[in-house]
């Protein structure tokens, strides 16, 4: 008698797991699957923003000098090029962020300081007054 109360409550412990590790385990096979993703992306895309960015550091860099030491002319190119996504997540491959290859940026908004208050363009967008 004692065995077979203590097979039904091995039985009962067992079948009578919480109801959502069915659920847990499809969301950890989502989860398997789309870092694996990430990370074959990640073997092509990571390589591609390194040498767009190397070569747009390089180029700035040569516009600037070019330009006369136009510091504005070197962060046009610099911005797109060096900034954005390097490495892909689980969030952008659900969709919740998103990839930006080409990064920016510059102000969403435009400044609200007067002209003349700041002491560069630079300033007047990005301060936090």
């Amino acid at each position: 008698m004692r065995r077979m109360l203590a097979g039904v409550a091995l039985v009962a412990v067992v079948l009578g797991g919480p109801t959502s590790s069915w659920a847990h385990r499809q969301d950890q096979g989502r989860e398997a699957g789309l870092a694996i993703g990430a990370a074959s992306l990640n073997l092509l895309y990571v390589p591609a923003k390194l040498v767009t960015a190397g070569l747009g550091l390089a180029v700035g860099g040569l516009v600037g000098v070019l330009t006369g030491g136009n510091t504005r002319a070197a962060y046009a190119i610099w911005v797109p090029t060096a900034t954005g996504t390097f490495l892909i997540t689980l969030d952008q491959m659900e969709g919740r962020e998103p990839i930006r290859f080409i990064g920016s940026d510059y102000a969403d908004r435009a400044s609200t300081m007067a002209s003349g208050e700041a002491g560069s363009t630079y300033e007047a967008a990005y301060s936090s007054r």
